[in-house]
């Protein structure tokens, strides 16, 4: 997807129009445990009732969040930031969950908010949750790149290289060549990887376009996409070696759940990339118009059809920036990988991607199904990416798990020892008198935009006494041992006098402190509070205050 300077620049207005009304004690609202260690909260399968109550809550969340981490930079505060962020990174995660088809200004907030984070907050998260925010995709890079903008070709000549007969044409003009020389210099070390990638993917990927009557050649659309790295994940929310976003994904049959997300299977992913394509040229007849809608989308394609009055893509001018140079770099990956070392680079032997696959009929553990079969733990993760959680899923139907070739006769006989996860588990919460959903997620450690998804909740302000809550989280993860609470400590000194306060609906920890010539860290400190827990009107709370001379 593309961000213009522009729509940033709106975001930014949005954003900081939140971050105005927040206070620098935001972090007081309830934590989000770290997305690293999400596989231990476990999200029961549920179908979302009222979509645009969850869009809107999920967005102002996720803004709100944002906003608070920029705080938490100003105050100088890292845990803070991560706390924030890891908060957003969720949020944004609950939106892509919804079932409803976003808008093209919702996904492109969202792409923004992505983007914008991973910039702002770099050097103040971990590594692995600035991987979780997305990543620039090489489309994003080329839209931005001033020299490379605009790849209309301007004097209509062009020689070809290669037109047989179903495979895809390739030509060379001003634009194909500004790219390959974009993809043998300044990406070079990147593309080698992509080539390496090639070797190992190219005899799985190649035998599936061709089954679907599409040239093989499309696998560069696979490699400007994403480096063919079934890991891949952009701004926009796109996913896996085809960078299908979640609607299109289930458009073609790839499943996600808090399970698996089939958009990184390399095999999947790959048949519903082919199944796309065919459907875009049985459309327009024409394969750079189908790779051009493959990047853009199939409206805006016929909307510029419609606009400019003809179908030859090289002369069309209202294509967004990025579609133009996409279909020039695709065709200048191919010819760059006709003959690789024309180009500098090196090449290996293709290999295949052998294994074999074993039916699990039980949730287990791939640490546990990879002691049994006596194998490589990230080897086993390397043939399934789809699985999200580390275990295989909870289904009637056995899960088919990719094991390397000859680990799938009889050791597999060793995996009927395996216990079954204690991963699939949820449990049950009955709302008490002066809880919110903050306290509950607290009190659990479990994702506030969880809870709201698992539970189905319209207006988180309504809860009632006695409400049953399912709890996203293994029985076996009990409310006491979700986080050991802040020893309380003693009075600072004699020249301190010790004052009961009551929380009023409002209140933060920031104001109070300030009412009362503190700060947050001493209240927090004099009761026991962790860093972030939420207060609640009619709480008790300790404070010391100075004694007046006198």
């Amino acid at each position: 997807m593309k961000i213009t300077n522009t729509s940033i620049m709106i975001l930014f207005t949005i954003v900081f129009g939140l971050s105005y009304s927040a206070t620098a004690t935001a972090a007081n609202r309830a934590p989000i445990p770290s997305m690293v260690s999400m596989g231990q909260i476990i999200q029961p399968v549920i179908d979302l009732q009222d979509d645009d109550f969850l869009l809107e809550y999920f967005l102002q969340e996720a803004k709100r969040y944002y906003a608070d981490a920029r705080l938490m930079i100003v105050a100088r505060d890292t845990l803070g930031v991560q706390f924030e962020v890891e908060r957003l990174v969720a949020t944004l995660a609950a939106i892509e969950e919804i079932d409803a088809p976003l808008p093209e200004e919702i996904r492109e907030t969202v792409s923004g908010l992505s983007e914008l984070a991973s910039t702002d907050f770099a050097g103040h998260i971990s590594d692995e949750l600035q991987a979780l925010l997305g990543q620039p995709s090489l489309k994003d890079q080329l839209s931005r790149m001033s020299d490379l903008l605009d790849s209309v070709d301007t004097d209509g000549s062009f020689v070809v290289v290669d037109d047989r007969d179903g495979h895809l044409p390739l030509i060379l003009n001003s634009s194909v060549k500004r790219m390959i020389t974009f993809l043998s210099e300044r990406k070079h070390s990147e593309f080698q990887i992509w080539l390496d990638r090639y070797s190992e993917y190219a005899t799985t990927i190649r035998p599936i376009l061709a089954s679907y009557g599409i040239p093989e050649e499309l696998i560069y659309l696979a490699m400007i996409e994403s480096g063919l790295n079934t890991k891949a994940y952009s701004y926009a929310h796109a996913v896996g070696p085809w960078q299908f976003i979640a609607a299109t994904g289930r458009r073609y049959g790839l499943k996600r759940d808090w399970w698996v997300d089939e958009r990184r299977d390399i095999v999947k992913s790959t048949h519903a990339g082919a199944s796309y394509l065919k459907d875009l040229y049985d459309e327009f007849d024409d394969w750079y118009l189908a790779m051009a809608s493959y990047n853009c989308g199939e409206s805006r394609v016929r909307r510029t059809i419609r606009r400019e009055g003809h179908r030859d893509y090289w002369r069309m001018i209202t294509l967004p920036r990025q579609t133009r140079n996409y279909v020039s770099t695709v065709l200048a990956a191919a010819i760059i990988c006709s003959d690789p070392e024309a180009y500098g680079f090196n090449t290996k032997e293709l290999t295949d991607w052998d294994y074999e696959v074993i039916e699990v009929d039980r949730s287990l553990d791939l640490d546990k199904i990879a002691i049994a079969l006596r194998v490589d733990y990230r080897q086993l993760k390397t043939f399934n990416p789809e699985l999200r959680q580390g275990v295989t899923p909870p289904s009637k139907t056995p899960y088919q798990l990719k094991v390397p070739l000859g680990k799938g006769g009889e050791r597999s006989l060793d995996m009927t020892s395996i216990p079954t996860s204690d991963k699939i588990d949820y449990q049950v919460h009955y709302v008490r008198r002066g809880e919110t959903l903050s306290v509950i997620a607290t009190r659990y450690n479990v994702s506030l935009t969880k809870l709201v998804q698992a539970n189905r909740i319209k207006n988180r302000n309504r809860l009632s006494v006695g409400q049953k809550l399912v709890i996203p989280a293994p029985k076996s993860y009990t409310a006491s041992s979700s986080s050991k609470r802040t020893s309380k400590t003693a009075p600072p000194s004699a020249e301190y006098v010790k004052r009961t306060y009551k929380v009023r609906r409002g209140d933060t920890l920031g104001q109070i402190a300030e009412n009362h010539n503190t700060s947050a860290k001493r209240i927090r400190h004099w009761n026991g509070l962790r860093y972030g827990e939420h207060i609640y009107p009619g709480q008790k709370l300790t404070i010391y205050t100075k004694k007046k001379n006198g």
